[in-house]
């Protein structure tokens, strides 16, 4: 059986050349919560377990966290989020695929920067590509570009994977479960992906209740998102009373299945002659 939820569609990318600085290590929090991921008690597995019948997160664990998360980058405006959430002394999630709207190697600089600043990476595969319609093979390969290029970029291989579209059947959940991700979608979506306005998705996040907790699907591929949504809502879902966290610490396990030392730039780094991107924007 599938199941399917909405998302943004995609683009070709472009290649560039940029030198990259080492990532420092993970902030306390993140570096926390890795430490704490290798010694997760049976009763903290089943819970994990218990909350996603089918293998699926849809929501945060605890009342009054809120995690906002940002598929499909990393992209021009991911940098403008990331001054936003800091303003605010708050931290997000970012789903990034690695051929969508652009070349993930293109935007290794702004990466490492939010890395750098605590935001947590998940993976969102390499095309944007419904992986209930692909074979095991394929999805494999996705999550193995995705996994290289991470690895290259910060030294690290993501413990939590967002499907595209929302979109996965029990074949997709068997291979991720046996390669250790944890499957995460959202509880609310803010309809930026399928043209809802700005002012739109800013009166369906006043309709949210205050301590719910919640996961919150938004596109940092949309100017609207980043310029006009989000700098309304996370102040006013602070005033509400939310603490805006990443998917990870809203889980409170680690948001990577390893850490190490990131690559140097090479002419691997390229997106030339990896898959295209799954559809057409």
């Amino acid at each position: 059986m599938r199941t399917f939820a909405l998302a943004a569609i995609v683009a070709t990318a472009t290649l560039s050349s940029t030198v990259l600085a080492a990532p420092a290590r993970l902030d306390t929090v993140q570096h926390d919560l890795y430490e704490r991921s290798f010694n997760l008690t049976e009763v903290e597995k089943r819970d994990l377990e218990e909350r996603a019948s089918d293998g699926v997160i849809t929501t945060c664990k605890n009342s009054g966290e809120f995690a906002m998360t940002f598929d499909d980058g990393p992209y021009i405006w991911g940098p403008q989020l990331e001054s936003l959430f800091e303003k605010y002394d708050s931290k997000t999630t970012f789903f990034v695929n690695g051929n969508n709207w652009d070349c993930i190697y293109d935007r290794a600089d702004d990466l490492i920067a939010r890395y750098n600043a605590g935001y947590q990476i998940g993976s969102h595969t390499w095309t944007h590509v419904d992986i209930a319609s692909i074979t095991p093979a394929e999805l494999n390969e996705q999550l193995d570009l995705v996994e290289t290029a991470l690895k290259k970029i910060l030294g690290v291989k993501p413990r939590f994977f967002r499907p595209p579209y929302g979109s996965y059947n029990a074949q997709a959940l068997q291979v991720l479960k046996e390669r250790g991700y944890t499957v995460v979608n959202w509880s609310f979506d803010s309809g930026d992906s399928v043209g809802k306005s700005a002012s739109s998705s800013i009166a369906s996040y006043k309709k949210i209740k205050y301590p719910s907790p919640q996961i919150a699907l938004n596109h940092e591929t949309y100017k609207s998102t980043v310029e006009t949504v989000a700098p309304t809502v996370v102040p006013m879902l602070i005033n509400k009373g939310y603490k805006l966290v990443t998917v990870a610490e809203c889980l409170g396990v680690s948001p990577y299945q390893s850490i190490g030392t990131p690559g140097k730039r090479d002419k691997t780094w390229t997106c030339s002659g990896t898959p295209a991107p799954g559809a057409d924007k």
